[in-house]
């Protein structure tokens, strides 16, 4: 037989060869992936509370106040973010919880964004637990009410919403152990395509010439 030529038996040897390599290399870079995902795995919890501009929206005018507190909006999320409210509302928190969070910190937790077409800011808070999160917004949402009329004289009355929970606060972990193993297991087999290929290439034509 020439040494160029291939038999059937040098084909099935060479396909499970790159098979098995391709294989190896996917559940090695899956498995690596699981695993990163599990060491780097982090968990946070998110609260929210509502607060609302409210007024008596009362004769001609009603239209015209309801439409400046609704412009309004994003005046007052940008102050319930700051670092003024932040201070203020660090005071209404236990005393361990006081100890643990700066103001800087607290502000930097805090997210607040008007809801489109009413006098509604969304208040939330992420923390490293769900206890943790619901104490922070009800205190941010707290020092808001006294904040938001002080920065803003035209404001209406500021209403709070039902307190936030514990139980009821959202986890969110990342990264996803599903996704990162997928990756890897994804970049695994392309790798195993590449490896087999080139020494398929290498023994079997190059080599052979």
């Amino acid at each position: 037989m020439n040494k160029k030529d291939f038999s059937i038996k040098d084909i099935s040897k060479i396909v499970w060869i790159n098979v098995c390599i391709i294989l190896i290399a996917t559940i090695l870079f899956g498995l690596g992936g699981n695993l990163y995902a599990k060491h780097k795995q982090h968990t946070t919890y998110e609260s929210v509370r509502n607060i609302m501009t409210t007024r008596s929206y009362d004769g001609a005018a009603a239209n015209e106040e309801l439409q400046a507190d609704i412009s309004l909006g994003n005046t007052y999320a940008e102050i319930v973010e700051s670092n003024d409210t932040a201070k203020a509302a660090r005071k209404y928190l236990p005393k361990n919880l006081r100890k643990r969070y700066s103001s800087e910190q607290i502000s930097s937790m805090i997210n607040a964004e008007p809801i489109m077409q009413t006098t509604i800011v969304k208040i939330s808070a992420k923390a490293n637990t769900a206890k943790d999160s619901a104490a922070i917004v009800n205190a941010v949402a707290k020092a808001s009410a006294n904040k938001i009329p002080q920065k803003v004289t035209s404001a209406g009355k500021i209403s709070l919403f039902s307190k936030a929970v514990a139980s009821e606060a959202k986890s969110n972990t990342s990264p996803s152990t599903k996704k990162l193993t997928l990756l890897g297991a994804a970049i695994g087999f392309l790798l195993g395509l590449v490896i087999s290929f080139s020494a398929t290439t290498w023994v079997y034509l190059i080599k052979r010439k």
